[in-house]
């Protein structure tokens, strides 16, 4: 179990409230619960605007296309490896379709297995020359429907041969949907004393 959730469980609403109050003087983000989304909200940081923070994150994001997934396999050990970032279409209606992100892969990879067990996973996004980076908290669902509309913008331009060499019989994606974001970079700084980056929580996939 995660440490966090487990926090989360250990006080009522008027506890999170309370520790608010003292933890970095920052109101929360909005219409977010916390239990359900299994965000940590009093951990969060946040002074920016929630759009200045995803313009940021989605700009080095689309710019590192190359991105760490974090999950977590069948001992509960967390695993990382690089991957390609498709990132999806900016939505006015839904702040998160902006960050959600489309890996291509193949069944025989070990994050199928640990995805199909654990579906919460980490992406993490980053610039060494900027000292910048993004990371995702999310969900991620596993495609096998070649005709998925979202899914066929990103895997016809020239890149289905090189993954799916039978496909589409061995055709799989990965979407990862954001429960929260953080990001730190150049115009959006983290806290001075805890570090902690700036953070929006994104209701998709609650």
């Amino acid at each position: 179990m995660l440490p966090w959730r487990s926090k989360l469980r250990l006080g009522s609403s008027l506890a999170i409230i309370a520790v608010l109050a003292c933890t970095d003087s920052v109101p929360p983000p909005r219409s977010v619960s916390a239990n359900s989304c299994r965000v940590p909200i009093s951990e969060l940081y946040n002074v920016a605007t929630d759009s200045a923070i995803l313009s940021a994150a989605r700009a080095l994001m689309i710019a590192d296309s190359n991105v760490a997934v974090v999950t977590v396999d069948s001992v509960g050990q967390p695993r990382v490896r690089t991957t390609k970032a498709f990132v999806s279409p900016v939505d006015a209606s839904d702040p998160a379709k902006g960050v959600t992100v489309w890996i291509m892969t193949r069944l025989t990879t070990r994050k199928i297995d640990q995805i199909r067990r654990h579906p919460q996973v980490s992406l993490y996004f980053n610039s060494d020359d900027r000292v910048e980076y993004a990371t995702i908290m999310g969900t991620a669902t596993i495609h096998r429907d070649p005709n998925h509309p979202q899914a066929r913008a990103f895997y016809e331009d020239g890149y289905k041969e090189f993954f799916w060499p039978d496909f589409p019989n061995d055709f799989v994606m990965i979407e990862v949907k954001p429960l929260w974001l953080e990001y730190l970079g150049p115009t959006i700084a983290g806290h001075s004393s805890t570090w902690r980056p700036q953070a929006v929580v994104l209701t998709q996939g609650c």
